[in-house]
C-alpha cells in the first residue's frame, strides 16, 4: 500500500466512522504501508503501528479543524517524514515502535502530543 493510498483509507474511515473505527481497521488488517531496508539493504514495506496511529491522530486532526479531503491529503503534517518531529529515528526504528503505539519522546510538555484515539463512553 503506497502512503496516499494508505491516507485515502484513513481519512475516508475516519469520515465516515471516526478515528477510533480507522486504527481498529489498521491494526486489524495491518496493510505493509512503511518501505524499510530489510538485512541486505533491499526495499520492503511492513506494517508499523507508531506511524499507523500517528496517521489517524494527524488526519483525525485535520478533520476536525474542517479540511477539506484535498486540505487533508496535502497538509505537510500528513508527510512521510513528519513522524520525526515527534520521536526519533532510532525509537521509530524499533522493533516496539513497528509492533505497538510508542508515546512521543520529543514534543514538549504543552504541545500537540499524538495519541491513540478512544471512544467515548456515555456516562
Amino acid at each position: 500500500m503506497t502512503h496516499s493510498e494508505l491516507l485515502s483509507t484513513i481519512l475516508r474511515t475516519v469520515r465516515a466512522d471516526g478515528a477510533v473505527v480507522a486504527l481498529e481497521q489498521l491494526r486489524a488488517t495491518r496493510p505493509a504501508f512503511f518501505v524499510t531496508a530489510d538485512r541486505d539493504g533491499k526495499p520492503f514495506a511492513t506494517y508499523h503501528d507508531t506511524r499507523a496511529v500517528f496517521f489517524v491522530w494527524a488526519i483525525d486532526r485535520l478533520v476536525a479543524g474542517g479540511l477539506s479531503d484535498f486540505g487533508v491529503l496535502w497538509h505537510p503534517l500528513l508527510d512521510t517524514r513528519s513522524p520525526h518531529v515527534w520521536w526519533s529515528v532510532a525509537t521509530l526504528a524499533s522493533a516496539e515502535a513497528a509492533e505497538h503505539f510508542v508515546p512521543s519522546e520529543l514534543a514538549r510538555e504543552g504541545e500537540p502530543q499524538p495519541v491513540e484515539p478512544t471512544a467515548l463512553l456515555a456516562a
